[in-house]
């Protein structure tokens, strides 16, 4: 089960997220259409049928509440847990891994590496 607050992935048994200690509670269950195998009414518009779900929590979803991402179609719910990459955090990280001798130095380096590649691109380009 998907913790709603920080996105961490639980085994279905817990009650509680392991990550943030907070209640999990299971997402809303799919109302099948009947007569029409594998429709199902959209958890945020009662009345749309749909046959698309998100991607990761499995909650059917009508156009309206689509967000596509690069995965795939998610809910809006699950399509705000994105997190941005700052190259003023990536540099903050890889100044901490070096004073505390390298160890897990290997995300930040790649994440300076392209950012200097598209920042030398752009400022070749231009």
């Amino acid at each position: 089960m998907i913790c709603g607050q920080c996105a961490a992935d639980n085994p279905d048994d817990n009650k509680f997220c392991g990550t943030c200690g907070k209640v999990l509670k299971p997402p809303p269950a799919a109302v099948a259409v009947p007569g029409d195998d594998g429709a199902f009414y959209c958890a945020r518009h009662p009345k749309s049928i749909t046959r698309l779900r998100c991607g990761r929590c499995d909650t059917a979803i009508c156009p309206k509440c689509m967000v596509q991402g690069v995965a795939g179609a998610r809910c809006r719910k699950c399509a705000n847990r994105r997190v941005a990459v700052r190259p003023a955090g990536v540099l903050h990280a890889a100044g901490r891994a070096i004073e505390t001798g390298a160890s897990g130095l290997g995300r930040p380096i790649w994440y300076m590496a392209i950012w200097y590649f598209i920042r030398s691109l752009f400022f070749w380009w231009h």
